[in-house]
């Protein structure tokens, strides 16, 4: 199987549960087949949830469901929240401003856990954030091979 030459850089926070055990067996299970990452980025987009907001797109893009639009609303965007989280991490709950926990909220909301981990003043990868960075496979491709984009090869 050929890797996609792609770089990790988004985060994420789901809770571990929404990334079930069975989830985690298949996308383990779709790896072991040789899948390429176009059909586990699919698996991803379509086991976390990312379909009940986004449309596919064209050109890279994903589009937006109506419920999508709504959610959007006030939201930065995925990129500049992670950003953002790298720095929130860093402020005690207790200490962050409004702007900040919303951010947060979203954050979690959005299904960033899924790979993203956060603890008390770092970030890092959960298992199955780790598995797919080992592919170089994270959300800003994800989002690109679903949407249609040619994958650049290594």
């Amino acid at each position: 199987m050929k890797h996609c030459c792609m770089i990790l850089l988004s985060v994420g926070i789901l809770s571990s549960s929404a990334w079930s055990q069975s989830s985690t067996a298949s996308l383990d299970q779709m790896i072991a087949a040789g899948k390429s990452q176009r059909e586990l980025a699919q698996h991803l987009f379509e086991s976390q949830g990312c379909r009940k907001c986004h449309t596919i797109g064209q050109e890279g893009k994903l589009g937006f469901t109506k419920e999508g639009r709504e959610r959007a609303q006030g939201f930065e965007g995925c990129i500049s929240n992670l950003k953002a989280m790298t720095i929130i991490v860093k402020v005690p709950e207790d200490k962050r401003s409004p702007t900040q926990l919303r951010r947060v909220q979203r954050f979690q909301e959005f299904g960033c856990s899924t790979c993203h981990n956060v603890s008390p003043g770092k970030m890092g990868l959960t298992g199955t954030g780790a598995r797919l960075a080992g592919l170089h496979l994270g959300c800003v491709e994800v989002e690109k091979l679903v949407a249609g984009s040619p994958a650049p090869q290594r």
